[in-house]
C-alpha cells in the first residue's frame, strides 16, 4: 500500500511504477478506503471509464464478500 495521493513521483521526472508495472498485469487502484472493511476473502470488480488515448480512467468499485 501506499501512503500518498498516487503512486507516480512528485515532480514526475522518473516514472518508476510504468517501468515496473508496464508488462507485469497489474492494474493499480488508488485512493480505495478500506479501513472499515473486515478481513476476508472479496472479489473486487473495478469499473473504468472508456477514455481513449488515456492510461488511466476514475472507476467505480464494487467489493463482493
Amino acid at each position: 500500500g501506499l501512503d500518498y495521493l498516487s503512486i507516480a513521483s512528485f515532480d514526475h521526472a522518473c516514472s518508476a511504477h510504468v517501468v515496473f508495472l508496464k508488462n507485469a498485469d497489474i492494474i493499480l487502484v488508488e485512493h480505495l478506503k478500506l479501513e472499515y472493511v473486515e478481513t476476508g476473502l472479496y472479489m473486487l470488480h473495478c469499473l473504468p471509464l472508456r477514455l481513449v488515448g488515456s492510461d488511466g480512467s476514475p472507476i467505480r468499485c464494487i467489493l463482493i464478500k
